[in-house]
């Protein structure tokens, strides 16, 4: 037994300092061993508080809201198997670079390895995954402040990151008296930006430069980027989530580089850079990074990870984030804009010959679908994509607008939790739109009783292709050591159900959408709530509507 309002007292002061560093929101699943942790939360007036059934669903909604604002999010949760719940989020986190704060509450230490009910092994449970593990001890009254600042400064640091702390308590968890917060403060535990000048684009005034950028990016690392690719005449070939826009974009990159005569692109072939600077993690289009991972051309690759240059092609590797570096190398002018002109002339070409192809093709199709929801989302929100086919299709077949910011789960690419992050982010007060397939969105429908339960302003388009469309585009689909049944059962895996009915159950109102048109009004129309929109596409013919807009590109590149 231990003295519970020294509990009570440590349990304030520990989120009262992360009060202090700036965490501002708490998603709590219910629990009894947590709650010193969620009086403790409830009572701090700087923190927000949101309560969350289902402990993986509160870990990335707790995800989405990092992303959106790249400040640590708190998940707390009670003892036993509630913690294993978090682990995929936390995975996310770790790739992605998004800081997030994990409070397990614990069985106190005397139980550990007796059998005790839900005295689980909670010690370093995430492993690699997290940056900083800390057991705490609750008796300690005098630590808690001081163990919140060094938790928040380390999810911050670059590269940020998850970090877990696991705090045994022991019964009485209620104190007797009520613990008031302690007297608030301001801790300065931001980012330290990268400061040194770099030489990183000395020399390149002479060399044919491409430009190419993956990870999360806002307005500030768009200007920096296209600030570097006017001085540089270099294409900008950008991922979805990079956001970034200008006169130096390409468009529609992962198209240009996909056709191929032989072994090499032949937009590479004919239009190869002597240099490509390479600004965050890999980028979603497969040509685009098998190409970097076989090319022997130099490589520059700035990107602050704990992970080495996963394509083993880079030249040269600064560990900092590009906004940081961009904004302390000297830019130098290169007057010769043959390669940019040239990779802007392919990308010219591309957008005629995919305006054709598309209005040839019948609608629902899924190219069409996600660059109608690119194209139509309010400006001023977010535009959250599916991993699996939904990024792929933005990748390749939307443009980046400078007023929608996209956002995805790319650090592992899975898709659990995702209506879920998408909820986080709608809960910074950004308006939601999220372009999701149908079994993605079935593996965390759940999510959509919390969805209405806290009227999330979010927009959910699911493309219901009755299965796992994206295998349809591996050897699996086609391949004659299977039966098609076999297929059919482990990776078509047919369900048979409408969504709409799954939601309007759950309180979320629904619409099913037939037509190009009606797509457009609906994703235009203002959010106030949650709300789910239904378009059922073929899955049979889905990849042949790809290969038509694939080739009708080919023909304008390789003629």
């Amino acid at each position: 037994m231990t003295d519970s309002s020294g509990t009570a007292r440590y349990a304030a002061d520990l989120i009262g300092g992360f009060a202090d560093t700036g965490a501002d929101i708490a998603f709590i699943s219910p629990g009894s061993r947590n709650t010193p942790l969620t009086l403790a939360i409830a009572n701090e007036p700087r923190i927000r508080d949101i309560s969350l059934r289902d402990e993986r669903s509160a870990a990335f909604v707790a995800l989405g809201c990092a992303k959106a604002t790249d400040t640590p999010a708190i998940v707390v949760c009670t003892s036993g198997s509630a913690p294993a719940h978090y682990l995929p989020a936390i995975m996310e986190a770790d790739q992605s670079e998004t800081p997030l704060i994990v409070l397990t509450a614990d069985r106190p230490k005397r139980l550990r390895g007796t059998g005790a009910p839900q005295a689980t092994d909670q010690v370093d449970l995430y492993g690699s995954h997290v940056k900083a593990f800390a057991d705490l001890d609750p008796t300690d009254a005098t630590s808690g402040r001081s163990c919140a600042i060094e938790l928040m400064r380390t999810a911050l640091e670059v590269p940020a990151g998850p970090v877990h702390a696991n705090l045994p308590f022991d019964e009485p968890l209620l104190s007797a008296t009520a613990v008031p917060p302690g007297e608030p403060s301001q801790v300065d535990v931001a980012r330290k930006p990268w400061t040194e000048r770099t030489d990183l684009f000395s020399g390149l005034e002479d060399r044919s430069v491409m430009i190419v950028v993956s990870g999360r990016g806002g307005p500030e690392l768009s200007r920096r980027v296209t600030e570097a690719a006017e001085r540089l005449a270099a294409p900008v070939f950008a991922d979805p989530q990079a956001n970034i826009t200008g006169a130096t974009v390409l468009r529609y990159g992962d198209l240009i580089v996909g056709p191929h005569d032989g072994p090499v692109p032949v937009a590479l072939a004919s239009h190869a850079p002597d240099v490509v600077v390479r600004l965050g993690p890999i980028p979603t289009s497969k040509p685009m990074w098998q190409w970097l991972e076989r090319s022997d051309v130099e490589q520059i690759l700035v990107h602050a990870s704990r992970l080495a240059d996963p394509l083993k092609s880079a030249t040269t590797v600064i560990d900092a984030r590009p906004i940081d570096v961009l904004a302390h190398s000297p830019l130098p002018l290169n007057p010769d804009r043959s390669l940019l002109d040239a990779w802007l002339a392919m990308d010219d070409a591309v957008s005629e010959a995919l305006d054709r192809a598309m209005t040839a093709l019948p609608f629902p199709n899924e190219p069409e679908i996600a660059r109608t929801v690119a194209r139509s989302t309010r400006g001023e929100t977010a535009l959250f994509v599916a991993s699996s086919r939904p990024i792929r299709d933005v990748d390749a077949f939307a443009t980046a607008r400078s007023e929608v910011r996209v956002l995805a789960n790319r650090g592992v690419n899975g898709i659990d939790g995702t209506i879920s992050t998408a909820i986080g982010v709608a809960l910074t007060g950004i308006p939601t739109t999220l372009l999701i397939g149908d079994v993605a969105a079935l593996h965390d429908i759940s999510a959509l009783a919390e969805a209405a339960r806290l009227s999330a302003r979010i927009r959910i388009v699911v493309v219901n292709n009755d299965g796992g469309g994206i295998f349809s585009f591996l050897p699996q689909a086609t391949s004659s050591v299977m039966r098609a049944d076999i297929y059919e059962r482990h990776w078509g895996t047919p369900h048979g159900l409408k969504l709409t009915p799954i939601a309007d159950a759950m309180g979320v109102p629904t619409s099913t959408i037939k037509t190009r048109e009606a797509l457009t009004r609906a994703v235009a129309s203002r959010i106030d709530g949650p709300e789910l929109l239904e378009i059922v596409t073929d899955r049979s013919t889905n990849v042949g509507h790809h290969e038509a807009l694939r080739a009708a590109v080919a023909d304008v590149l390789v003629s």
